[in-house]
């Protein structure tokens, strides 16, 4: 069956989750203390265990109904919480992971846009005006088809990740100077809800991990691409969120990019940063372009109902990036509330009544052992206690009234 290897895998696995996250952990961390360093390891090993689980409930999938797994589906999130968590699972499902990847999708206009507007200068565009730029711009690509239809979105957008840490990494040591007033603060209940959302959402792929599982070549190998890929993203990710917030403390900005100077490197590693962003802007959303059309009855193939409907969505993450240009507050919202669900909950519980259900005999037989389940139901605790305390936090920062004068359609009247 032609389709991707599993080395190729693990490369858009890479520019699914690294496309915004490493930018905001130096701030994560100023949210959470160091106590983040441990929290950041922790997560992505957790997170990285759901994923190969979630891999394996697409195997189950395929042994246990062979003919309607045979081809590639175009919502298989959706179709393991359908067979898991009958038809309610599948709501929930479907929900989050749409609201996730329409959340980070407009997390990643406004980078890109930020990002350009930094390095255009003051005198340039703004950043709402960069944002309905963008937006027309990325409209026609978002009529391609599957992952594998765009296989070099991957290339380019884990290449330019690996360029922007390495420039900002060594920026953050040439341009230091030991300031006094640099402190290091202990966290309160609300910032560290907020750093805890940052870190999920740099580690939260998982909803996007079984569409992209769906176009390999051998789907049962996923879970090799799954270990590479969080290697790969905590190797990225480890250095720069240590340098930026060890080395800025408390006066560190949201976006670590922009806070390492301008000179001629720095802008190099912008650039390559708005290339890995509008690549990961086309993996991030064509998931959710399958999920409407099979909603809608869609053909799977190009032609003017697929132009009108992806259309449409991108207009309304424009609108939704000109409401709230503050990257910062949509991430954390996210990271808390939707990919909380999709990567830590969903994943176990699902691979867990998967397994457990043995209501045909002729079934291939799977067991879970003991420290795997407590393993298990330990990711599920934790990614739902945090995921409260963090969506509380994001809600009502979200909701001061100085979010609502920094909206576009303030600065457009």
């Amino acid at each position: 069956r032609d389709g991707m290897s599993w080395h190729l895998t693990s490369f858009f696995l890479i520019a699914q989750m690294a496309g915004a996250g490493f930018l905001s952990l130096p701030m994560a961390l100023n949210n959470t203390g160091w106590l983040g360093v441990p929290m950041m390891i922790v997560f992505c090993v957790a997170v990285g265990y759901s994923g190969t689980r979630l891999g394996i409930c697409w195997v189950i999938l395929e042994e246990r109904w062979p003919e309607e797994y045979a081809i590639p589906i175009r919502q298989p999130y959706m179709e393991i919480a359908d067979k898991a968590l009958g038809k309610h699972g599948r709501r929930t499902a479907l929900w989050c992971v749409l609201l996730t990847l329409i959340g980070g999708s407009t997390v990643y206009i406004i980078l890109v846009s930020q990002l350009t507007s930094a390095i255009a200068g003051d005198d340039a565009l703004s950043v709402c005006e960069f944002v309905i730029i963008y937006g027309l711009c990325l409209l026609p690509f978002t009529w391609l088809g599957t992952p594998k239809d765009f296989w070099q979105a991957s290339i380019i957008a884990v290449t330019a990740t690996v360029i922007a840490c390495a420039v900002v990494f060594i920026e953050l040591f040439v341009a230091h100077v030991d300031d006094p007033l640099i402190q290091y603060p202990n966290p309160s209940i609300s910032s560290f809800s907020l750093g805890f959302g940052a870190i999920l959402f740099a580690f939260g792929g998982a909803s996007t991990f079984p569409t992209i599982q769906n176009d390999m070549r051998d789907r049962s190998d996923f879970w090799k691409s799954v270990v590479v890929a969080f290697l790969g993203i905590l190797t990225v990710y480890l250095p720069v969120a240590v340098a930026g917030y060890g080395l800025l403390g408390n006066t560190v900005s949201s976006n670590i990019l922009l806070a390492v100077g301008d000179n001629t490197v720095v802008v190099v590693a912008i650039v390559t940063e708005v290339l890995n962003l509008l690549g990961t802007y086309l993996i991030t959303f064509n998931p959710i372009s399958q999920t409407f059309e099979e909603m809608l009855n869609i053909p799977g193939k190009f032609g003017p109902k697929r132009m009108a409907l992806r259309s449409s969505v991108v207009l309304i993450e424009i609108l939704i990036c000109l409401a709230i240009p503050d990257f910062g507050l949509i991430l954390n919202l996210i990271g808390g509330s939707t990919v909380t669900l999709c990567s830590f909950i969903l994943p176990p519980i699902m691979y867990m009544k998967l397994v457990d259900d043995c209501s045909n005999p002729n079934w291939p037989k799977r067991n879970i052992p003991l420290w795997e389940r407590i393993t298990l139901w330990e990711i599920v605790i934790v990614g739902a206690i945090g995921g409260i305390c963090s969506t509380v936090s994001s809600i009502i920062a979200i909701l001061n009234p100085d979010s609502f004068g920094a909206s576009c359609f303030a600065d457009f009247t």
